[in-house]
């Protein structure tokens, strides 16, 4: 089975300008724990992902303002992505070795197509319970350092 199959296409996204305010209310009304950030939301161009966690450990932990720090400011810039012709064993190794529980999905540009989600995979993929047990178990153990270098980190 191909990620197409199980992806969510078309996915809400941001720019880089956007409040983080904003990221969260998006986050919100699709019911989703990230938000794919792109270049300009005419192309599409995939250039980073915010996620819960990001907001949480990058604007409310700083006691920054949600509405005055800029996505640009606290989103993850090295995105693991793949394509929709792509097999979702492959999208699930992705997870696994990057302990992440989506994957942007991007065309040949790099432009965003869909996103996703381990619970994507559980509830319309064809994989064994025991590929997703495993999964889960990688994705969900403790890291020794972040793993995510952030856009903030690259201005120094």
């Amino acid at each position: 089975m191909k990620v197409k199959h199980v992806m969510t296409k078309d996915p809400l996204c941001c720019v880089p300008s956007d409040s983080a305010q904003h990221a969260a209310s998006l986050m919100r009304d699709a019911g989703a724990g990230a938000i794919p950030v792109v270049e300009s939301q005419e192309r599409r161009k995939l250039v980073g992902i915010v996620t819960d966690r990001d907001l949480c450990m990058s604007v409310v932990a700083e006691g920054r303002e949600p509405d005055a720090t800029a996505v640009a400011e606290c989103m993850t810039i090295k995105v693991v992505s793949c394509t929709a012709t792509d097999s979702i064993q492959k999208a699930t190794e992705l997870m696994r070795e990057n302990q992440i529980r989506r994957v942007a999905v991007v065309d040949p540009e790099g432009c965003l197509q869909g996103i996703v989600a381990l619970a994507d995979v559980v509830e319309r993929g064809e994989v064994k319970p025991t590929e997703s047990d495993a999964t889960l178990k990688k994705v969900s153990e403790p890291s020794a350092a972040p793993s995510k270098p952030r856009a903030a980190s690259q201005a120094a």
